[in-house]
């Protein structure tokens, strides 16, 4: 069975197939990634609904009791099945980072990269990071797995090579970056923040919200994201609402603001403009709003996956304005979950829609306006055979 090559002696990779071929690398990975809504937004979408309707008709305490209700055995109960909603919900989030760090791989190595990053990807979700620290494992293992692939082995020792050698470093190295130097470099950032977001707190709540913006949809379910959330459950983790402080209420309120802006942001920067967005995208963005109203920022993943260096800055911007308005608002929550559909647990909450409202503007504007800038790749060229003549003529495609 034949091989197709590279002009550099290498086996093709998807990245460099059709009209992406002989483009920079840059311009060949972004083409890739663009074209994962498609696999990526079901899975997401599906995932996130399960995940929040669980949350909205159970509330907060069913992670405490997951387990023992569906230890129980009672299918014909309501409480089971939104059980298992949750738990399947929040198991295919967690896992998000692997399938997004397998599939660009792939787009780098071909089949030969899937494995390894597969397993630098499953070993960031075990630190709880999110998509972005899944694609840096996904992009290293690939790396790494080209440059293996092209070292000379002896003859003998060319089946051990490619089969164990190769995938066993890649996945060693995928693994050591996306864990031991990331995440080693966000729990420095988190211990940094931690004095510093206590004294906001009190002295600077307007900051604080800014930064409690920032971190939410910095990392989309990473280690940033869960600390922002714990940071505001610490005054909303009791059960009787007349014990929260208007202070951390506003906290938590600034938090769902923040998670509600990139879902709904995104969508609408898909409607204005679809012109800068896939068509996959765009029928994406029709129903990712959903994931806005309750507060999930895990619902515009596959936005992020298909261009992250424009829609994760987008997305921190609009969420950081909302964040900071809601504390300049007072408005409150108390609940740790939900978004919109927990309305009677909010506290002026048209001026929470407002201030949301404000995050998702920021974001539609600052997404359209850093995809127009993106430059258009020139048609790619195919030879093609002139009518009449033996003589090859390149043509656009």
């Amino acid at each position: 069975m034949s091989h197709s090559r590279t002009s550099a002696g290498n086996p093709a990779t998807p990245m460099n197939q059709g009209g992406a071929q002989g483009r920079h690398i840059g311009i060949r990975l972004g083409a890739w990634l663009a074209s994962s809504v498609p696999y990526f937004g079901p899975v997401t979408g599906v995932a996130a609904l399960l995940y929040g309707l669980a949350l909205v008709i159970a509330g907060s305490d069913i992670n405490a009791t997951v387990t023992q209700i569906l230890n129980s055995g009672a299918w014909f109960a309501a409480s089971t099945w939104t059980a298992l909603g949750y738990q399947t919900g929040a198991t295919v989030l967690l896992f998000l980072p692997p399938a997004a760090a397998g599939y660009l791989a792939y787009g780098i190595a071909g089949r030969a990269g899937v494995v390894p990053a597969v397993i630098g990807g499953i070993a960031v979700s075990g630190v709880q990071g999110g998509v972005p620290l899944g694609l840096v494992a996904g992009a290293v293992a690939g790396a790494v797995t080209v440059l293996l692939r092209r070292v000379t082995a002896p003859p003998k020792l060319r089946g051990i090579t490619h089969s164990v050698l190769t995938p066993l470093l890649a996945s060693a190295a995928s693994a050591f970056v996306a864990v031991a130097l990331c995440g080693t470099l966000f729990d420095m950032l988190l211990g940094a923040l931690e004095h510093p977001m206590i004294v906001l707190q009190f002295k600077y709540p307007v900051t604080l919200g800014l930064l409690l913006g920032l971190m939410v949809c910095s990392d989309f379910g990473g280690p940033l994201n869960k600390a922002a959330l714990s940071f505001a459950m610490i005054g909303v983790g009791g059960n009787v609402p007349a014990n929260f402080s208007q202070l951390n209420m506003s906290i938590m309120a600034a938090v769902m603001a923040a998670g509600a802006v990139p879902a709904l942001g995104l969508s609408l920067a898909s409607l204005v403009r679809g012109k800068v967005f896939s068509q996959a995208e765009r029928d994406y963005g029709k129903c990712s709003w959903l994931f806005g109203l309750i507060s999930l920022p895990e619902g515009a993943i596959p936005f992020v996956i298909a261009d992250p260096l424009r829609t994760i800055p987008a997305s921190m911007a609009g969420s950081g304005v909302a964040g900071a308005l809601v504390m300049q608002f007072s408005t409150t929550v108390s609940v740790p979950f939900g978004g919109f559909l927990n309305v009677g647990a909010m506290g002026k909450p048209f001026l929470f829609a407002l201030a949301v409202a404000a995050g998702v503007l920021t974001t539609a504007a600052l997404a359209i306006g850093l995809k127009s800038l993106r430059r258009t790749p020139a048609p790619a060229k195919s030879v093609k055979r002139a009518r009449g003549s033996r003589k090859m003529v390149p043509t656009a495609v």
